[in-house]
């Protein structure tokens, strides 16, 4: 994927984490890309905060940017659904 079409993925699914979860007050990532062993690998880290919580989520490293931010979105959501809704 582009640099920009993987940007709007990552805006999308913090779009749609903060619906799910709106007393979410900030969400910042950052997608870390290298090579390992000649091949390309993506991992996205994420930085959640609602009020008096924070959830520090740092996904999988996967030869695919979309499917390394899909599946760090899925373990965010994991990770903050006990707490968050409680």
């Amino acid at each position: 994927m582009e640099p920009d079409s993987i940007r709007a993925l990552i805006e999308h699914q913090t779009a749609e984490l903060r619906a799910q979860f709106p007393q979410i007050i900030d969400c910042h990532s950052a997608l870390e890309q290298w090579s390992e062993d000649g091949e390309r690998r993506h991992s996205l880290w994420l930085d959640i905060r609602w009020p008096q919580r924070q959830a520090l989520v740092s996904g999988p490293a996967l030869h695919d940017a979309q499917a390394a931010v899909d599946a760090a979105f899925r373990l965010a959501r994991e990770r903050i659904a006990p707490t968050a809704r409680g």
